[in-house]
């Protein structure tokens, strides 16, 4: 009786497990970046640096860029599965994707970007926040979700390695992992469709950290029903507005 019971229980766990897999092998992804040039891709902003080399996307910070610059999709996307690699050098360098960001409106006078939207943060800071999501808009520049009590997430970036950043963004549910390892689970209805985009930081002409780079390639997504190969996640979620 207890080894029928026991392979119940197996069969009851490998029906659910075999579709998982198989979805997530079959999963309908589409390429971002053709690993060539800029195709479907655009600059928006002021003086940064981006072009393609080796089959990445080189992010170069530059001195005098008075605004931050912009990497982005022509497209705009809403409810997506996104993959990419990416990797800084050198330390000192901190950056960001946004997702769903849109064009700064003209009357928002104390903005100094041209987009704003969710930022999912490169952060080389001693607070070690890769993967938490900060509201990048002018004046209301805030966290939305920090990785204060969240330690594994913060150990998991290397600097000088390949990183993978993995994003769902499903109705108000944005999730990422950072090398597989689970960072944030927000609940925002803040942002619904926008651009995806590579974000440039600013820097005087006087600055220090010029010249610095981040790479990024593999850059694929799925917006064909991502709600079929989302992961579960083990964090709980927390909304904010």
């Amino acid at each position: 009786m207890r080894n029928l019971k026991r392979l119940s229980v197996l069969f009851i766990i490998t029906a659910l497990i075999i579709p998982s897999l198989h979805a997530q092998e079959n999963a309908p992804w589409r390429t971002l970046f053709n690993g060539k040039d800029l195709t479907g891709w655009k600059m928006v902003g002021d003086k940064g640096v981006a072009y393609v080399k080796g089959s990445e996307i080189i992010c170069h910070r530059t001195s005098g860029t008075k605004e931050h610059t912009f990497v982005t999709t022509e497209d705009k996307y809403s409810d997506f599965i996104l993959e990419m690699d990416f990797k800084v050098d050198t330390p000192g360098y901190g950056g960001g994707l946004l997702i769903r960001c849109a064009d700064t409106p003209n009357d928002c006078d104390t903005c100094n970007v041209r987009l704003y939207g969710y930022q999912i943060k490169i952060d080389q800071s001693a607070r070690s926040w890769t993967g938490g999501i900060f509201d990048d808009f002018g004046h209301s520049w805030k966290w939305l979700y920090d990785l204060k009590e969240n330690n594994n997430a913060r150990k998991a970036f290397k600097l000088g390695e390949w990183n993978t950043f993995r994003v769902e963004a499903i109705g108000n549910n944005i999730k990422v992992w950072i090398n597989n390892i689970p960072a944030t689970n927000l609940i925002n209805n803040k942002y619904g469709k926008g651009y995806i985009a590579l974000k440039i930081h600013s820097l005087k002409p006087e600055g220090k950290g010029a010249d610095l780079l981040i790479h990024y390639k593999n850059i694929r997504a799925i917006t064909d029903n991502p709600k079929l190969y989302a992961k579960e996640m083990d964090l709980a979620p927390k909304g904010i507005e």
